[in-house]
């Protein structure tokens, strides 16, 4: 159980310092380089610049899907480390986890293509 924990912790360690490095290089995106589009993920950056600010409005018009998404998976994430600790079988091995997954893709679809729309410019990150 000390070697999961420690297995656990060593990937959190490492995931927090990729996050770390991505927010400080900044790089842009390549989907919206590539086809002048907003992907869902647009804006994640200076959302997170913004609540690091504790600007929670900003960090709204910046990417309310990812406002609502990250932390979920950030909690998803816990529960599964603390299932593996544990010993017990993962939830993404469930009978339900396709089906969830396959529902957050298609928010994901829905909000992508929403925030490209001419009505729906509000789901569009602000420029900075």
């Amino acid at each position: 159980m000390k070697k999961r924990a420690l297995r656990v912790a060593l990937l959190f360690l490492a995931l927090s310092l990729l996050a770390g490095l991505i927010l400080l290089w900044g790089p842009g995106c390549v989907i919206l380089d590539a086809t002048g589009y907003y992907c869902a993920g647009c804006g994640t950056q200076r959302m997170i610049a913004a609540l690091l600010r504790g600007d929670l409005s900003g960090a709204a018009r910046q990417n309310i899907f990812m406002l609502i998404m990250l932390p979920l998976a950030g909690l998803f994430l816990l529960t599964e480390a603390l299932r593996y600790i544990r010993g017990k079988q993962p939830l993404w091995r469930g009978p339900c986890f396709s089906l969830i997954a396959a529902g957050i893709l298609a928010l994901s679809i829905l909000f992508t293509v929403l925030r490209n729309l001419s009505g729906f410019q509000w789901l569009a990150p602000v420029p900075v």
